[in-house]
């Protein structure tokens, strides 16, 4: 399933209910290394910040990228998020069709957890 792509103000995402944010503009100091490690931690970040927003009952996550700046052959931090939305680790995460693309940022809408009945232990 695709996205749904808008070129509108990303700014008025953030006045959504239940918003978590993750700045990727990373700070010179924020390196992690070479290139390839930069890329990989993104991936882990991303995942993660999906993950733990699952947990807390978040309903989005917004993730603010940039536009692109990558030359070509080179991956941007945007294309990093794009693609482990893509993935199928994130499909226990996320509702496909009801995120957005947009060119300075994604809105990932969270697929809730199943409520809990609960039962901690079995009888």
């Amino acid at each position: 399933m695709k996205f749904r792509f808008e070129h509108r103000n990303w700014i008025e995402y953030r006045a959504l209910p239940g918003l978590v944010e993750v700045d990727y503009h990373f700070a010179p100091h924020d390196s992690f290394g070479a290139f390839h490690e930069n890329v990989r931690h993104g991936r882990e970040r991303t995942l993660a910040a999906l993950a733990n927003a699952q947990r807390a009952g978040a309903r989005y996550v917004l993730f603010t990228h940039g536009r692109s700046t990558s030359g070509p052959g080179r991956t941007s931090m945007r294309s990093v998020v794009r693609g482990v939305m893509r993935s199928k680790e994130a499909t226990p995460f996320i509702v496909r069709a009801d995120c957005i693309q947009h060119p300075f940022v994604f809105l990932a809408a969270i697929h809730p957890l199943p409520p809990s009945n609960g039962d901690t232990h079995e009888s």
